[in-house]
Formats: structure tokens, C-alpha cells, sequence
């Protein structure tokens, strides 16, 4: 007969309710045919910019080390999607006149000069914010 010793199950740690939202132009793939692969590294810059431009902000020490133990387990990030150049800029402009701003990192591709992508530190999205990307994003697909 064989025996066996089993761990208790431990709860899985709750999530911090913080994510990063990751917002890229549609146009540069539809429009300006960029292959998917550059298309996917500006969002990969502009998420490392912001994290690092943003290292010592208490939410992106909280992101990073995870208030719930896990880590970067437990990093939670959204990718949107804006039509064009004017969209992304719009959305910028818009973040930067609300009451608390959200600090975030516009990417922009040289030696074109091209703003490719957003990246938005790990927040709670709160509701101001909420309305700004439900009115200018959907979800990139």
C-alpha cells in the first residue's frame, strides 16, 4: 500500500487591480502595412518605457513586485486599439487635463518620428480614465 503526502491548498493571492493599458494605431498595420512583428515591438517599447521611466512610482513598484506576492505573475495589461496618429495624440492630450493624470509613455518610432504606441502605468483605471479609453479605444484584435 502506498502512501502519499499532499500539501494543503493554499488560496490563490488576490490580484492588485492594477493594469497597464498598452494602445496602439490600427492605421499603421491597415494603412502603412506594417508587418505584425514591428507593429507588436512598439507596443513592447512603449510598455518597458514607461516602466522604467516610471520605476519609482508607488503603483509601478506595486505592479512589478506584486501586492499579492506574485509578482510579475501577476501583471495584468490590456491592448487597445485607436484608428490613427490624431486618435493617439487626442488620447494623450485628454490624459493630461484630467484632474489626477495617469502618467504614461508616448513611444515614437525614429528615425520616422511616427508615434506608434501609449503605454499607461499599472492603474485602477479610474473613472475618468474609464471614459476617455471606452471613447477613443476598443480592444485590439
Amino acid at each position: 500500500m502506498s502512501t502519499s503526502t499532499s500539501t494543503p491548498t493554499q488560496e490563490p493571492p488576490k490580484p492588485t487591480g492594477l493594469v497597464m493599458q498598452i494602445i496602439i494605431r490600427r492605421d499603421l498595420l491597415t494603412v502603412h502595412k506594417w508587418p505584425i512583428g514591428p507593429l507588436l515591438a512598439q507596443s513592447a517599447h512603449a510598455a518597458t518605457a514607461v516602466l522604467h521611466r516610471y520605476r519609482d512610482h508607488p503603483d509601478v513598484r506595486r505592479y512589478l513586485e506584486g501586492e499579492d506576492g506574485r509578482g510579475w505573475e501577476g501583471m495584468r495589461k490590456v491592448v487597445l486599439e485607436v484608428q490613427d496618429e490624431s486618435s493617439l495624440k487626442e488620447i494623450t492630450t485628454k490624459i493630461d487635463n484630467l484632474s489626477n493624470p495617469i502618467p504614461y509613455h508616448l513611444w515614437v518610432e525614429q528615425p520616422e518620428n511616427t508615434p506608434t504606441a501609449l503605454a499607461l502605468i499599472p492603474n485602477k483605471r479610474p473613472k475618468q480614465l474609464k471614459k476617455i479609453l471606452d471613447e477613443h479605444c476598443k480592444l485590439f484584435e
